[in-house]
């Protein structure tokens, strides 16, 4: 059985990109439209390749000094076919 073609499709409009100001986290947000991917492809390819981020703001709010440095991110589903991917960076100097 040969494999099926799929034709995917992504938007992706940058909202934030970096510091807003001096000495601030840095923060990266976009706005995702997908055709052709789940929910779930979708959060992997935020998560894994567009801005790589292993670890959700509940995660985040540990103790852990690697934790917070390692920064959060959010993932959610804005309407069909339509996502937010925010992430936070702290800033470090």
């Amino acid at each position: 059985m040969l494999p099926s073609e799929r034709t995917i499709t992504l938007k992706i409009k940058t909202l934030r990109y970096g510091q807003p100001r001096s000495y601030a986290d840095s923060e990266y947000e976009y706005e995702i439209e997908a055709d052709g991917m789940s929910e779930f492809d979708v959060k992997q390819y935020c998560t894994k390749v567009l801005k790589p981020c292993n670890q959700t703001r509940e995660q985040w709010h540990t103790n852990d000094a690697d934790s917070y440095f390692h920064g959060y991110y959010e993932f959610s589903k804005i309407s069909e076919n339509k996502y937010r991917y925010y992430k936070k960076e702290p800033f470090t100097d």
